[in-house]
């Protein structure tokens, strides 16, 4: 009885496991026009990659969660809320994914990568604990650039390294929301669906990341909502900065899934962890798998 118990587990286990996983986060998109708009600016995502996947309707920044770039995505990587400057001049106090990984299995600093188009995102490669830190940290491939121009660096990277790891950051949104430029930043929204749509085909046509990948597409905060401002800037604790989006796709996650429940940013360390086979001590977050 203790063998098939043990094998039943194996299985269940080995089913969950992912070999990789990719972060995608669109920078600075706000709920109300991601998947709270169905599919007018995101048709991909909603029409093609949401069946696919598990979508997560109530993810959400705390309020002791800072709606900025860097913080946002430090807390993605760490899972507790990072309060560190947004202008790339300060690391993650706590140990990222990157380390993590890397310490208790043992990959290569390029299994393991940050790409993305705002140069001050290459400081969230690793932390400044003294426990992990430098040793530990992630390549970081991040300039001042388009998502389109993120885009092609992530598929040579893809085909030359192939990471187990990656956090991905298409900024734009974020820069056409901060230009005013409303339409702008609705069609930034929709390049970055058409980006995350040829990802999710690149994965499933290379024969190293398919069957063996989850995708998960966030954001690192919102926008102002029309009481606190409007869609220009961000930073706050109102819902429009607070409410993101999450879209989970592979291992581990279940297909044509709504999650209505009450989940955090901080949430994705312990669940990417829990993928990958490694603990993350660290992390506050709970994971978004059930165990």
């Amino acid at each position: 009885m203790k063998i098939k118990l043990l094998i039943i587990f194996f299985l269940f286990y080995h089913f969950l496991l992912a070999q990789n996983v990719l972060i995608v986060v669109i920078d600075g998109g706000r709920y109300s026009e991601t998947f709270g708009a169905g599919d007018k600016y995101i048709p991909h995502l909603y029409n093609d990659l949401k069946p696919l996947g598990e979508v997560f309707t109530n993810f959400r920044i705390a309020d002791e969660g800072k709606t900025e770039t860097n913080p946002g995505q430090s807390s993605i990587l760490t899972g507790t809320w990072q309060q560190i400057a947004n202008d790339g001049t300060e690391r993650p106090t706590k140990p990222t994914l990157f380390e993590y990984f890397r310490k208790e299995k043992g990959c290569t600093i390029t299994e393991n990568f940050v790409i993305g188009g705002k140069k001050k995102i290459n400081a969230l490669s690793c932390s400044t604990d003294s426990d992990y830190g430098m040793n530990y940290r992630a390549t970081e491939d991040c300039k001042d650039t388009t998502d389109v121009a993120v885009y092609n660096e992530l598929v040579m990277v893809m085909n030359k390294y192939h990471p187990r790891l990656m956090l991905i950051n298409f900024p734009d949104v974020d820069h056409r929301g901060h230009d005013n430029n409303w339409n702008g930043y609705l069609k930034a929204l929709t390049t970055a669906d058409s980006l995350v749509y040829l990802l999710w085909q690149k994965i499933q046509n290379d024969p190293y990341y398919k069957d063996k990948t989850t995708l998960f597409v966030t954001n690192d905060h919102g926008r102002h909502d029309k009481k606190h401002g409007g869609f220009k800037d961000h930073g706050d604790d109102c819902d429009g900065c607070e409410h993101i989006m999450l879209l989970a796709i592979g291992k581990g996650f279940p297909q044509n899934k709504i999650n209505p429940d009450l989940h955090y940013q901080i949430g994705l360390c312990a669940t990417t962890g829990d993928l990958l086979g490694f603990e993350t001590p660290n992390a506050v977050g709970k994971s978004l798998l059930i165990k």
